[in-house]
């Protein structure tokens, strides 16, 4: 019998043994971070992944390695001042691309309506006429397309480089807070959503829009063909963004029930080590558990600081594309309404369905954008099994 008993003591003092150093163990990473108050190496190369143009206009509290500057950055940027300076700033500089755009097409509807209308009077070559003006029409405004293509070429490289540079940060803060299962998981399901969402946009959107706009040059022709083309145009269009949404939509559940099952499983295991460890070890466990949610707090400020951070800089980087898309299309619209007045009907269809085809434009930057500010408000709201 007492060989029983000292058998199950030693079992016991090993087993509260083992539990304690495996609870300083998932202690180590953020202890150390706790007491030198500096952020992980990943952080840094999130930062050397933001553009040098959106990196400028961030607070200098940012560029810092310590937690409180951070958190005040973030601040910062989320005060509704910043926010209205952010918006001014891009509604500024579309305004200065859109007010030239603006100019060069009404002069070329005017031009066009005037040259119509002295091609009417040459007789049998005025189709031939009207023909060459309304081409030299849309080889002029088509230059104007193309160079808004670029312009979302690259809204897209800085968007999938600044997501790429914040996977092994989220990984790292993930893990620094106890939610292992979820640094494993969310990270691969992050990974891909970015692997599909870039294929897509740099891959097909851009093809798409041009083969859109090709077709958009019967439509400067008057007749069935171009009403024609028009239909299958936008037929393209929406049954392409009705695709890409639904693809969307499939990677942000993904992407959000994985974090969820995965935090759920870091909880219980980690109640579990709580409770043993206060079971096994009276006085030192009380004493684990009031440290694990000091160290929750801290972990979960950290995380709520860098996802305000990186939904900000997502705004950034989408509002000046949005908004000169938007002002673009309302050039159209203005250049639409004097064609038609002006009785230059063949250009009023061209400019209408080039407000159309840059409505596909902002539909695709805004669903690209969304899918990781949702990704970076999960970051920031997982619960740290510690606390």
């Amino acid at each position: 019998m007492e060989r029983k008993k000292d058998r199950k003591s030693i079992v016991r003092v090993i087993l509260a043994l083992a539990i304690f150093l495996f609870v300083i163990g998932l202690l180590t990473i953020p202890v150390r971070a706790e007491e030198q108050g500096t952020m992980p190496s990943e952080y840094s190369d999130f930062r050397d992944s933001i553009d040098d143009e959106i990196r400028d206009k961030l607070p200098e509290g940012i560029f810092s390695d310590s937690k409180e500057e951070i958190n005040g950055a973030a601040e910062e940027l989320i005060n509704p001042a910043s926010i209205l300076n952010m918006l001014i700033d891009a509604l500024g500089v579309g305004l200065e691309s859109a007010a030239p755009t603006l100019a060069i097409v009404l002069g070329i509807v005017i031009l066009s309506a005037i040259l119509s209308s002295f091609a009417s009077s040459v007789g049998g070559l005025s189709r031939a006429v009207e023909g060459c003006i309304r081409l030299c029409t849309f080889t002029a405004i088509s230059g104007i397309a193309v160079r808004c293509a670029e312009s979302l070429s690259l809204y897209f490289e800085r968007l999938f480089s600044a997501v790429a540079g914040f996977l092994p940060l989220s990984a790292a803060l993930y893990a620094m807070g106890g939610n292992l299962t979820v640094a494993a998981g969310t990270g691969a399901t992050l990974g891909i959503t970015l692997a599909v969402v870039q294929f897509f946009c740099t891959k097909t959107v851009i093809p798409v829009f041009c083969i859109c706009l090709c077709s958009s040059m019967l439509l400067v022709f008057e007749g069935q063909g171009g009403s024609a083309t028009g239909s299958v145009s936008g037929m393209i269009r929406k049954w392409y963004t009705t695709s890409l949404a639904f693809v969307m939509m499939i990677l942000t559940c993904s992407l959000g029930g994985s974090t969820l099952l995965a935090s759920k499983a870091d909880n219980m295991a980690m109640r579990g080590a709580k409770f043993a460890a206060s079971s096994f070890i009276p006085v030192s466990g009380g004493t684990v558990s009031s440290t694990l949610g000091t160290l929750a707090a801290s972990v979960e400020l950290l995380r709520g600081s860098v996802g305000v951070i990186g939904i900000v800089i997502i705004i950034m980087m989408l509002l000046p594309t949005v908004i000169e898309l938007a002002l673009l299309r309302g050039v159209f619209l203005i250049g639409s309404f004097c064609a038609s007045t002006l009785g230059a009907q063949g250009e009023a269809k061209l400019l209408g369905e080039l407000d159309s085809l840059y409505g596909y434009l902002e539909g695709i930057a805004a669903l690209s954008a969304v899918v990781f500010i949702i990704a970076f408000g999960i970051f920031a709201t997982v619960a740290t099994p510690f606390g």
